[in-house]
């Protein structure tokens, strides 16, 4: 430690020089950066879900990823599995589908944009599933538009059609034009799943 050793100024016996005061300021800036620094990720590690990249989180609770290429012409063609080996969107409760259309709008989608959902029928049956990747789920949330679901088969897949705000399902021909909506689970970072449900 540096010492003033004038006698007649005791003040500053015991004063550090500038340089030192600077750097001790500095350590306790970074003292506190690193501890700011530990809270944030602290806050992090208890919410401890995020999505993975390239996927978007939408109101803390859902990972969506909207396929940006031209309209898919088939539901065949399932960028989510083909690219993003994830399922295409299932809609489970009246709020995920509110968030997501309000996400759809602020995003820039406009009234009467279709989308694919991972919602499906068999031939002979006329209740739709949630299919991923061959598994079935019953729908236990529908917001269907009138009409809707039409009995005729041969409209087997089941569309979501963004209106004055909301998502509304129909039952469409398998080989309508539409988006694809990919979902993925939060993950925590040691969780490596990718497919939802």
């Amino acid at each position: 430690m540096w010492m003033n050793i004038n006698p007649l100024d005791s003040s500053t016996a015991a004063t550090m020089p500038n340089g030192q005061k600077a750097r001790k300021k500095g350590n306790l800036l970074l003292g506190l950066l690193g501890l700011l620094g530990f809270v944030v990720l602290s806050l992090d590690a208890v919410s401890g879900k995020r999505c993975k990249v390239p996927y978007e989180k939408v109101q803390e609770k859902y990972c969506y990823f909207i396929a940006d290429e031209e309209p898919l012409h088939t539901s065949f063609h399932n960028f989510c599995y083909q690219e993003k080996k994830t399922s295409r969107v299932c809609l489970d409760s009246e709020e995920e589908m509110r968030i997501l259309a309000r996400h759809l709008y602020e995003i820039g989608f406009q009234n009467g944009t279709q989308f694919w959902s991972a919602g499906h029928r068999w031939p002979g049956d006329m209740r739709f599933y949630w299919n991923y990747f061959g598994r079935a789920r019953a729908l236990n949330y529908s917001n269907w538009a009138p009409d809707e679901p039409t009995p005729r088969m041969g409209r087997n897949c089941l569309i979501l059609t963004l209106r004055a705000g909301e998502l509304f399902m129909s039952s469409e021909s398998c080989y309508t034009r539409a988006v694809d909506i990919c979902e993925q689970t939060l993950n925590s970072e040691s969780d490596s799943r990718t497919v939802i449900h």
